[in-house]
């Protein structure tokens, strides 16, 4: 194979130098002297044994000058999907994921205004019907370990430290948070425990033996409207995971719309030999083939 380079290679130097010589010399010189040097590079391609075999030379020009970065477009549209594709002029790609993005973000928006309206709605009702005092003053009728220790008279805050000390006398599972706190009004309707602070427990017999199983529609009117507030935040959730993927489905985009536009500037072509069986000598002849393609 490198004979065979270099014997191409000689030809094509063979053939410049008969080009500059000739010049010096008479028409009908030249046309004797190029004649030689064919006879001479045919005989050197066929002693080389290149007529069974084939050869292909590669070339490609690139207009640097008008060529982009596809690492800048994978950039571009990881902060801000479509924007690589409007680096690359890819305008209907650009279109297609803006508007994904922008819709997303209002989907969202959407989920999250739900959720927190959904929010204001289930604590304003727990605010409402839920009491502390209530709950304090069952303690200290059940006369739960500790109980003794709750005054009634307390400010909230003292008040509810009296509570949590009962608590943890009598081995409850949870303390009561702070009132407002969002672990607040989780527990007051997750747990048993908290369920004679509600108002419809009013004029019920929960007691020490029955609480853990006392069913009340309100706790479970209100677990399901704090529960719909939280499915509207978890889609909001799952909405901004899909708009990560839409950035990172943009930014691979982007690496590949910017490489279609390159493309556009690169002109490929080659030369190749191939042996072409010829009928009036009999035998395979060394031919030139020459391939020229230009993207657009």
């Amino acid at each position: 194979m490198k004979k065979t380079v270099f014997v191409i290679a000689a030809a094509i130097l063979i053939s410049l130098n008969i080009n500059l010589y000739s010049q010096d010399l008479t028409k009908e010189e030249a046309i004797t002297e190029k004649y030689n040097s064919y006879q001479n590079i045919r005989t050197k391609l066929l002693s080389d044994d290149i007529g069974t075999k084939h050869f292909t030379a590669g070339l490609e020009n690139v207009d640097s000058s008008k060529l982009k970065s596809p690492v800048l477009g994978a950039v571009l549209s990881a902060i801000i999907p479509g924007t690589g594709q409007l680096y690359a002029k890819s305008y209907i790609k650009t279109a297609i994921f803006a508007a994904a993005e922008a819709g997303l973000w209002v989907v969202y928006a959407v989920f999250q205004g739900k959720g927190n309206d959904q929010t204001t709605e289930f604590q304003n009702y727990a605010n409402g019907n839920w009491s502390m005092r209530r709950y304090g003053q069952w303690l200290k009728d059940q006369s739960f370990t500790g109980s003794s220790g709750i005054d009634m008279s307390a400010d909230d805050v003292t008040f509810r430290s009296q509570i949590n000390a009962c608590e943890n006398a009598s081995g409850f599972s949870h303390q009561l948070p702070p009132p407002g706190d969002q672990q607040y009004y989780e527990v007051i309707g997750k747990y048993q425990t908290y369920v004679a602070g509600w108002s419809s427990a009013i004029g019920q017999n929960i007691n020490k033996t029955n609480y853990e199983t006392f069913h009340l529609t309100q706790v479970s009117d209100y677990m399901d409207s704090r529960q719909k507030a939280n499915d509207y935040y978890n889609k909001g959730t799952t909405t901004l995971m899909v708009v990560l993927l839409n950035h990172i489905v943009s930014s691979i985009d982007g690496i590949l719309s910017v490489n279609s536009y390159n493309n556009k500037y690169v002109l490929k072509g080659g030369v190749s030999f191939s042996p072409v069986y010829s009928h009036r000598l009999g035998r395979s002849v060394v031919t030139p083939f020459a391939n020229v393609s230009f993207s657009f």
